[in-house]
């Protein structure tokens, strides 16, 4: 077997199962902004139509939009033209600094996901003495009106890929969007699990009802920084504290 042959399956093996390596105080998501590639600039696209997502295992329609996509027009059951417009543009909520593109739950009437693998095992020094703190975020939203939304999570595992725990955020409810089309920010922070050393990043997007998956995503970002150990004199002051909550009189006990 040639030298080119390998480097050309080794490479499709890695594009379709992506497992990234981690480094402390980065963004660990490979194409979290959707710029790598190229968009949908309709929306309708289906199938092969879909565009390629580099870094990312995709299923169902998942898919990536431009902003400002023009949308299309079918005939729906009733024989009727229907338009499906006011996709999210450069005038719509959501990052400041946007590009050109976000993630989309695509033109299939159903749910979709995408999903990427991070090693971390290099920050296991980190991670194992309970210092690595990670910060996940994304701007998520949806449509309108309409109930379509997503879940952006987080499975981290251990070495034999084992679920140690599981954190996400959710997209904001129409209510939240004021029932107009755009994205909000959202972000949670914790502790990475002791023993963790791949987190199984997840993007969900939840179909309910329409023509097409209006669950959308950008800029997506997870990074795990070190955090301090608490000093002597932290630790100190600590136990003073609760060893004086101790001796405070407990006053429902004077109460007739």
């Amino acid at each position: 077997m040639s030298i080119a042959l390998i480097a050309v399956i080794s490479s499709s093996i890695l594009l379709a199962n992506p497992i990234h390596a981690a480094t402390l105080g980065q963004n660990l998501i490979v194409n979290g902004d959707a710029e790598q590639g190229q968009g949908d600039p309709i929306g309708n696209g289906v199938g092969t139509d879909i565009p390629f997502i580099p870094g990312w295992i995709t299923t169902d329609s998942f898919s990536v939009l431009q902003y400002g996509a023009t949308g299309f027009e079918f005939t729906n059951a009733l024989g009727n033209i229907v338009a499906v417009s006011g996709l999210p543009n450069a005038n719509s909520s959501g990052p400041n600094v946007r590009g050109n593109n976000l993630f989309f739950g695509g033109a299939g009437r159903g749910s979709s996901s995408a999903s990427q693998l991070i090693d971390i095992t290099d920050l296991a020094s980190v991670i194992d003495t309970g210092q690595g703190a990670y910060d996940l975020s994304a701007w998520l939203g949806g449509y309108d009106t309409d109930l379509d939304n997503v879940k952006f999570s987080l499975n981290f595992l251990n070495q034999d890929g084992q679920n140690l725990d599981t954190t996400f955020i959710n997209s904001p409810t129409p209510d939240e969007r004021n029932n107009t089309t755009g994205l909000l920010f959202k972000s949670t922070k914790g502790l990475v699990p002791v023993g963790a050393r791949q987190i199984n990043v997840v993007l969900d997007m939840n179909y309910v009802r329409g023509r097409v998956n209006d669950g959308y995503a950008d800029n997506l970002s997870l990074v795990i920084a070190k955090v301090p150990e608490p000093s002597p004199s932290g630790l100190l002051l600590m136990s003073f504290s609760f060893l004086l909550l101790c001796k405070l009189p407990n006053k429902s006990k004077s109460l007739p």
